[in-house]
């Protein structure tokens, strides 16, 4: 047995980005508790939830359509990466950084403009608009999702075409 917190911290945290299949059902259970009362989410809560969300569901159609790769790790192993490729090439994709780019630019960004209350239900709002269930497919990119995906990472890559990969934070 699990709480709903720990789940959700669980999701955070990225103990189900390998195994995305249990993380869905996870989803399931608390979106079931939600609809039946038993469960009343933060808006902070709900973020992290729909975040996870988005990111699974776009790594799962980059892998669809474009596969993995093996990239070394800094442990001297290989770890398994997904390939997104857009219009300025491609790039190896994990979920974990691509939730910190979200957080960064959607959350913080709509934050930093509106306040903290109303920028966190406008990158809410954003994240359930980025995806759409199709009852054969399950969830899916919608056309805004997508195109937000694409700006994102096309100009990460145009970026690192045009001035090399950035330097890595120096920590004193």
């Amino acid at each position: 047995m699990i709480g709903y917190s720990s789940v959700i911290q669980s999701l955070d945290s990225g103990r189900y980005d390998r195994n995305t299949y249990t993380g869905l059902r996870m989803l399931a259970c608390i979106q079931d508790a939600k609809a039946a009362g038993w469960l009343a989410l933060s808006v902070d809560k709900e973020i992290i939830i729909w975040r996870w969300l988005v990111v699974t569901v776009f790594i799962n159609e980059e892998l669809e359509k474009n596969g993995t790769v093996d990239v070394p790790n800094d442990e001297g192993g290989i770890d398994t990466a997904v390939i997104y490729s857009g219009k300025n090439g491609a790039i190896s994709i994990y979920p974990a950084p691509e939730r910190f780019a979200l957080a960064n630019h959607v959350e913080g960004c709509a934050v930093e403009k509106y306040g903290v209350d109303i920028g966190q239900q406008l990158a809410l709002r954003m994240y359930q608009d980025m995806v759409t269930a199709d009852p054969k497919q399950g969830f899916r990119l919608s056309a805004m999702g997508r195109e937000g995906f694409e700006i994102l990472h096309d100009s990460f890559i145009e970026e690192i075409n045009t001035n090399g990969m950035p330097d890595m934070p120096v920590m004193h």
